[in-house]
């Protein structure tokens, strides 16, 4: 992931339909979002529902 990429975009492409799934998840009290937070994301079209983990926790290499 590049330095300029956010840890929870705010939209992503649904990968069964190919729409735009949108975040459904709120940051905290920081307004943040941080390594090994879940984010779930819900796409427009099909209504799938995506469940995703922020990246960069301490099991990554």
């Amino acid at each position: 992931m590049a330095d300029d990429e956010p840890l929870a975009p705010e939209r992503i492409d649904c990968i069964d339909c190919g729409g735009i799934a949108h975040l459904v998840s709120r940051p905290d009290d920081t307004g943040r979002f941080w390594p090994g937070d879940l984010l779930v994301y819900r796409c427009e079209d099909c209504m799938d529902r995506w469940d995703l983990i922020v990246p960069g926790g301490d099991d990554e290499d």
